[in-house]
């Protein structure tokens, strides 16, 4: 199944080509081996779905009724800074002087119980404007430490609804909404953005329309790995690189993965079609022969999805699903067909 690439992806993959010598089956990503791989960010990334908690906590908690934001630096954090979400109503926090609702999902949804803790800054560095995100960290209120920056570090990310990456409020978010000023104030008075990043990024979102882009999956890079449902009939992804912010469109449709028939075990199916999440990649991929990537002729560069990890291995039948080392790439419609855009045109 192949599929021609929109020009500003397109233009994201030369420029992610461009970082060194061409190769012919050269992996966009080779610095993101897994969803978890450690990055250099404002504050270390550590996982964790929302925890349980003793009636015994700090308290710190039940002093603060009121949830005020007044740092979003996970190196210069209080405990004043500890917000607590818990509620059946959508919480309102208010990030410096001004107060917002904010909802764990797009459905407005209250956040899960036990979500105390930290707001934080997380981006990396070297990224255009327009890349970073808000985080939660849970933190244990029972610990024994009453150190803001050690409650931090024993935490865990607060994670989506799925539960396999981080919940956020990304970058494109705050700035395509007016609700969201305060946070991008409060991030330009703490210095962890400064005034020519807050304006580039502005002028950038005004150039596009993102509608819907919580809804959509944003990658800061096009190299960076990310969390899909298989199988999916379609994929809104948006793109942030250096000439421009690709707004949110359906690259791909209709993909599926299916065990090869020699890794089944224990089962009768010749092909078995994967349910379950998967954490994916963009590659590069040459062509070997004409029937590997449908139109694409021996030789050609075509850019493929690899799985790297298949989060729900297991089987309605209780057989594994397996991963050949080194992953396998995302198929189309049809059994031994690989979905791939063409990169020579738009």
């Amino acid at each position: 199944m192949l599929q021609h690439v929109p020009s500003a992806l397109r233009r994201a993959v030369q420029n992610a080509r461009s970082l060194g010598p061409p190769l012919s089956t050269r992996v966009l990503g080779f610095l993101v081996n897994t969803v978890s791989t450690p990055r250099k960010t404002y504050g270390s990334i550590q996982l964790l779905r929302p925890m349980s908690s003793s009636a015994v906590e700090h308290d710190v908690v039940h002093r603060r009724q009121k949830r005020t934001v007044k740092n979003l630096d996970p190196n210069h954090l209080s405990t004043r800074d500890i917000v607590d979400l818990n509620g059946p109503c959508l919480p309102s926090v208010s990030f410096g002087a001004a107060g917002m609702r904010l909802d764990y999902l797009c459905t407005k949804t209250p956040f899960p119980p036990n979500s105390r803790g930290f707001f934080y800054y997380c981006s990396r560095p070297g990224l255009p404007a327009g890349t970073g995100e808000i985080r939660f960290r849970v933190v244990d209120l029972r610990s024994a430490s009453c150190s803001a920056g050690d409650l931090f570090a024993n935490g865990k990310d607060l994670l989506d609804h799925p539960g396999h990456k981080p919940w956020r409020m990304h970058m494109l978010q705050l700035y395509s909404a007016r609700l969201y000023d305060p946070i991008r104030r409060l991030l330009l008075s703490k210095g962890l953005i400064d005034a020519t990043r807050d304006i580039e990024t502005a002028r950038r979102v005004s150039a596009v329309t993102l509608e819907n882009i919580g809804r959509s999956i944003i990658l800061d890079t096009i190299s960076d790995t990310f969390v899909i449902q298989l199988p999916i009939t379609r994929l809104p992804l948006a793109f942030i690189h250096d000439e421009c912010i690709t707004p949110a469109s359906r690259v791909a449709r209709n993909l599926h993965w299916r065990d090869r028939p020699e890794t089944v075990e224990a089962s009768d199916a010749r092909w078995r079609v994967y349910h379950g999440s998967a954490v994916v990649r963009y590659e590069l991929k040459k062509a070997e022969t004409h029937r590997m990537f449908h139109g694409a002729k021996p030789g050609e560069v075509v850019l493929v999805l690899r799985i790297l990890e298949l989060l729900d291995p297991v089987g309605p039948d209780g057989v594994r699903y397996r991963l050949s080392e080194g992953g396998e790439l995302v198929q189309g419609t049809s059994p031994g067909r690989y979905w791939s855009m063409r990169l020579n045109r738009a």
